[in-house]
């Protein structure tokens, strides 16, 4: 991650500080509202796999994990570890943070979490339909070992991603010259990261498409 660390010397490290994380994260305010089960987010709703509504709230992100995110170059890291190609011009900018809870366990394949980015106050000038989004999350407490899925945004400026577990997690904006894209480490071809059984089906009016998630690559670019 050298090139990354040093090109031009700059980096959006101010954006992931554990200060700056942990003020846009979940509290009471904002897009937050603190109940008397904990805090939720009005921005995101979840169903299981039969498309039943589940219950989802949210705490800050623990100081174990704000040290594996609290520099840019980490997440560029993060990122390659999961198979995808880096630009040494990415810049890696976070949307939202918190760790979710599934209130009554996670489903059965997993919580499909719409997040609606209008009310997250993403609007149509920062994102547009079809562009690409990643939501990283842990794959335990305080691990620092995280999971990358890629997320489309709908017509309706929301994304859709089916998470495995409660845990922490980052919404991801990237903007590059390039495209990050996966590539398979030994032959470099290129790699679809929408695994069929990792994929939210799109609502009755079309409006969200979600792909995470990197089992059953195929042949492709995403």
């Amino acid at each position: 991650m050298t090139a990354f660390a040093a090109r031009n010397g700059w980096s959006n490290d101010d954006l992931w500080s554990p200060d700056t994380l942990k003020a846009d994260g979940p509290h009471d305010g904002g897009y937050w509202d603190e109940t008397p089960n904990g805090i939720v987010g009005y921005f995101a709703s979840a169903k299981d796999a039969k498309g039943h509504k589940v219950d989802i709230s949210w705490r800050q992100l623990s100081n174990k994990t704000l040290e594996s995110i609290n520099k840019e170059g980490k997440v560029a890291e993060i990122f390659e570890k999961n198979g995808y190609n880096v630009p040494d011009d990415t810049d890696f900018i976070p949307l939202l943070n918190g760790d979710i809870v599934f209130d009554e366990g996670v489903p059965a394949g997993g919580g499909t979490v719409t997040f609606q980015l209008i009310d997250l106050g993403v609007d149509s000038t920062e994102v547009k339909p079809g562009d690409t989004l990643y939501v990283m999350q842990e794959t335990r407490p305080g691990s620092g070992v995280w999971e990358v899925y890629a997320a489309t945004v709908g017509q309706g400026l929301d994304i859709v991603v089916t998470l495995p577990r409660n845990g922490a997690l980052v919404l991801v904006k990237t903007l590059s010259d390039g495209t990050v894209i996966s590539l398979d480490k030994t032959t470099g071809e290129v790699i679809d990261r929408k695994p069929a059984d990792n994929v939210a089906n799109n609502n009755a009016k079309g409006t969200s498409t979600n792909a995470s998630g990197a089992t059953s690559p195929k042949t492709g670019e995403f």
